[in-house]
């Protein structure tokens, strides 16, 4: 059994001007110092997540210095959180200002490739919410550019920065859990905002909203307020599922099985109650393979079996549970018992049997010692990983050192959530061919 589990809003709602949780003690795994001097940040997209990732920049220490949006009511709702702010419709403003170190890139997907490579090459560092990019190419390139030009990258799924991810690499890396060969991922949201029918503002509108420049290199199309605010449930901006919860689940699963890409993915789903408003799936299951271990993915926004994200590293000695609060070492009972199929056996060949093994520490034949249960572990978390995120990135930026979320390992990651989208959208099992970076059409 897991803890109770709450969302990363619901545990952002709990904390008070970024105050501690209360919660088990336990010491933090991943805090890092703060730099001696603030980074300077430009945040591009101040949606739900932009808004929300300015303020832990704040909390962290940094200094926001613009903010870029193309709705008039978000740059409004920034000023609010930071008097004065300068606002802006054009990102470009934000890269041409040189007093501006890194920023954050927090936009719909199909913009987060095309700002970040722009950074990067007007010499700022990128902090880019995930996914990385809105296709495998685009994630290639940002690989690319990064190491072209030298500027950090970190990705903005948390994950990494939590307390209870370090605290589960631990566990797994001492042997607690044995040898993983499967590992079980899930998320479900039943309500309509989990599935991003989010409310659209009263005055939105082709006047309030640059709408041309939203679309940016998607197909050209009428104003339309839903495909700006609920831009996840289409395929033109967002990635649905996949980008926005598959990464975070994945994210630990690379991060503890020290992997980059999986070998091969495939999905099956559909749109089963949020009809009407949505080309991506409301249910998206996928089946990874990644040659030592099997990981399966089940995402679902319409039931709710078990809230909030959860990752199962199923080991041949116990379970580790990863949730958004926690960490749970759930180790097995190591004795077994041979009493259920010696009772198949005539007397003459079951006391033999018996007589023999009566001395074996694992085995129970019949007289029904067990090894006593190991005691299990429960690791809760103090904080909900954005702001240590911010930090090491920013420590990063300080050190010019790689930060624990680096191009590298958000690429691995946007590959397996395309991976999922390709295959449920065409149907089939999908390879990845690690050497030439590239898919490929059969095992």
């Amino acid at each position: 059994m897991t803890d109770k589990t709450i969302s990363r809003r619901e545990f952002l709602e709990r904390s008070v001007g970024g105050a501690m949780v209360t919660g088990v003690a336990a010491a933090p795994l991943n805090l890092v110092a703060r730099p001696e001097a603030k980074v300077t940040v430009g945040i591009i997209g101040a949606g739900i997540r932009g808004l929300e990732v300015m303020q832990s920049v704040l909390r962290a220490g940094g200094n926001v210095a613009v903010v870029c949006d193309l709705y008039d009511g978000h740059l409004r709702r920034a000023q609010e959180i930071q008097a004065n702010t300068p606002t802006t419709r054009d990102y470009r403003k934000v890269l041409e200002r040189s007093d501006i170190e890194a920023v954050v890139v927090a936009t719909s997907d199909h913009w987060h490739a095309p700002v970040a490579i722009e950074a990067m090459r007007a010499g700022k560092d990128v902090y880019c919410e995930k996914p990385m990019a809105h296709t495998i190419p685009e994630a290639l390139e940002m690989v690319k550019v990064s190491r072209e030009t030298g500027r950090l990258v970190q990705v903005g799924s948390q994950s990494l920065s939590m307390q209870s991810t370090h605290k589960g690499k631990e566990w797994l890396e001492s042997g607690q859990i044995g040898n993983v060969y499967m590992v079980q991922c899930s998320i479900y949201r039943p309500d309509p905002v989990g599935a991003w029918k989010y409310p659209v503002p009263p005055d939105a509108s082709p006047q309030t909203i640059d709408w041309e420049r939203y679309l940016g290199n998607a197909p050209k199309r009428p104003f339309d307020a839903a495909r700006f605010f609920q831009f996840r449930n289409w395929w033109d901006y967002g990635t649905g599922i996949a980008g926005d919860e598959y990464v975070h689940l994945l994210s630990r699963v690379h991060f503890l099985m020290n992997v980059q890409f999986p070998k091969s993915a495939a999905s099956y789903g559909g749109i089963y109650k949020w009809t009407g408003d949505r080309e991506v799936p409301d249910i998206h299951n996928t089946l990874y393979d990644y040659g030592k271990f099997q990981v399966v993915v089940m995402a679902n926004l319409v039931s709710n079996f078990e809230g909030g994200e959860i990752v199962r590293f199923m080991g041949d000695k116990g379970t580790l549970v990863l949730t958004e609060e926690s960490a749970n070492l759930l180790p097995y009972d190591l004795g077994w018992s041979y009493g259920y199929p010696l009772e198949s056996w005539p007397r003459d060949t079951k006391e033999p049997f018996v007589a023999a093994h009566k001395n074996d520490p694992l085995a129970d034949v019949g007289t029904y010692y067990r090894q006593p249960k190991r005691k299990g572990e429960v690791f809760r978390q103090t904080a909900e990983g954005t702001e240590d995120h911010l930090l090491n990135f920013f420590r990063a930026i300080k050190a010019r050192q790689q930060p624990i979320e680096n191009v590298d390992f958000g690429c691995g990651t946007a590959v397996a959530c395309h991976m999922a989208n390709i295959s449920y959208r065409e149907k089939k099992q999908v390879f990845w061919d690690a050497e030439k970076l590239e898919l490929r059409s059969e095992a």
